[in-house]
């Protein structure tokens, strides 16, 4: 048995082509195709589909992947465990993120976090869809709302939620409403991922929903934060997002008695045998920092 045919066809296999596996391992295309052909001539069954366009793996390859690629993990635990033992964290550690929420704290985590270990290359990977922790090769991933996927790990860090807001330029002009119901007679900024057509929101502890009124809708929150600071309209957006703002008096709390529900936020990762010791020093690192700025962002 060659455990180097093995991870070379792993690789290829997670990064969808020769190409890619051959850039990610340092070596030779024409080795990788190699290392491939061997491996399927040895266990006598094609497990690669050859094409000029696209790579395409057989279901026996589909099968071996599943299978081969817990060994390799448990190999590679094995020889982590040993080193993490006496070793600082090192080489590659991935991170996702979502957007906004990545853009509002990660470049000070990965600061912090390269500043105590230089021997650590992090990657930050900012998106709004959840990444497949296997193929994508993420390590650890910050998450919002309920977790639904029970072959993860998930520790919380804190909670955040959704308020009102405005610019005192807007405010000057149009006034600042003081219930909820007068938010029918306001422009107001939409966000078409979050609140296409209703707003679900508490008052004074009562669940409340309304039609949003349509006025600009938009696709991104920190757009909708943009031009809520330029006074085109209301916003209902989380506070981390807007706390340089409301600091800087860019814009201020409305309807302060109205808020969403509060939002659980995790670090996530994947249920093994094996956490790394860079994903371990991240957590530790960073938990009470994200838990500090969270928490003073509810009162």
């Amino acid at each position: 048995m060659d455990f180097n045919e093995i991870a070379i066809f792993i690789k290829v296999v997670q990064k969808g082509s020769f190409t890619g596996a051959a850039k990610e391992l340092d070596m030779p295309k024409s080795t990788v195709s190699m290392k491939i052909t061997s491996l399927e001539k040895r266990l006598g069954i094609s497990l690669i589909k050859r094409s000029t366009r696209k790579l395409q793996v057989t279901l026996a390859g589909e099968a071996f992947f599943l299978r081969v690629i817990k060994g390799i993990e448990e190999i590679q635990a094995a020889e982590a465990t040993i080193r993490s033992e006496a070793q600082a964290p090192r080489g590659r550690f991935r991170v996702t993120a979502p957007v906004d929420f990545g853009n509002f704290l990660l470049p000070e985590l990965a600061t912090k976090f390269l500043k105590k270990y230089p021997e650590v290359q992090i990657e930050l990977l900012l998106s709004s869809r959840k990444v497949n922790f296997l193929e994508e090769e993420v390590d650890l991933a910050i998450r919002a709302g309920e977790l639904k996927d029970s072959s993860l790990i998930a520790k919380k860090i804190g909670e955040i939620e959704f308020k009102f807001f405005a610019s005192p330029k807007f405010i000057k002009e149009f006034g600042a409403p003081s219930e909820y119901k007068d938010l029918g007679s306001y422009n107001c900024i939409l966000i078409e991922t979050i609140s296409p057509t209703e707003w679900n929101f508490q008052s004074a502890g009562r669940n409340v929903k309304i039609s949003s009124p349509k006025r600009t809708i938009v696709n991104d929150m920190s757009l909708a934060k943009e031009l809520a600071v330029m006074g085109v309209g209301l916003v209902f957006l989380p506070s981390y997002l807007c706390w340089p703002e409301i600091k800087s008096g860019k814009l201020v709390p409305v309807l302060n008695l109205c808020r969403s529900k509060q939002i659980p936020f995790h670090f996530v990762y994947p249920n093994q045998k094996y956490v790394s010791v860079s994903t371990k020093a991240f957590i530790e690192m960073a938990a009470p920092l994200i838990r500090e700025r969270l928490d003073s962002m509810l009162e």
